[in-house]
């Protein structure tokens, strides 16, 4: 009887590290897709010409971290690039907030911003 509760436990040992795993790679594709979303759509729906310096500004250094954060989970690196998704976030959410943006482009950025939250919170 014991060497059947061992290779009952041995079994569901095996099958946990391939769960965690999948569960790891679906995350990581979520914040790959949610970060090109966001930066076609920023590209889209914010035009730099109707943005002040500080606007401007803020806008740049959100892209730059986006690419950056899409540069390194291709890569494989995930080190770190959590701070990059949370500036990212602090400057996308200064942007919709203060620049004049139509107010269904606002609410696609919204939704997009909310993705991009959702992804950090998650983060394991």
């Amino acid at each position: 009887m014991r060497h059947v509760s061992f290779l009952a436990l041995a079994a569901i040992a095996f099958l946990i590290p391939p769960a965690h795993a999948r569960e790891q790679e679906d995350f990581r594709e979520k914040a790959k897709h949610a970060v090109e979303r966001t930066d076609n759509d920023l590209q889209k729906y914010v035009h730099r010409e109707n943005l002040n310096d500080r606007q401007r500004e803020k806008l740049d250094a959100a892209m730059k971290d986006l690419k950056e954060f899409r540069e390194a989970a291709a890569a494989g690196k995930w080190d770190g690039e959590r701070e990059r998704l949370e500036r990212a976030i602090d400057n996308i959410d200064f942007v919709i907030t203060n620049a004049q943006i139509g107010a269904q482009e606002k609410t696609t950025l919204g939704i997009d911003l909310y993705t991009l939250r959702d992804i950090r919170d998650g983060w394991r």
